[in-house]
């Protein structure tokens, strides 16, 4: 039988955030959308992908 979530498991788990390792600032969680071509179609490709201070310029573009 599964656990039961309390409301306040799930604030407590919401509130946790992620550390970048190298330039030590907050890591935001996104959903990335690209489209890619395939088969002479044009598809959409969804990645989360987290972003901080060191990678945003490549993501954001």
């Amino acid at each position: 039988m599964a656990k039961k979530q309390s409301f306040a498991d799930k604030a407590n788990k919401k509130s946790q955030v992620s550390i970048c390792p190298i330039c030590q600032s907050e890591i935001s969680h996104i959903k990335l959308v690209m489209a890619k071509k395939v088969n002479n179609s044009w598809r959409m490709a969804n990645k989360p992908v987290g972003v901080c201070k060191c990678n945003e310029a490549e993501i954001y573009g």
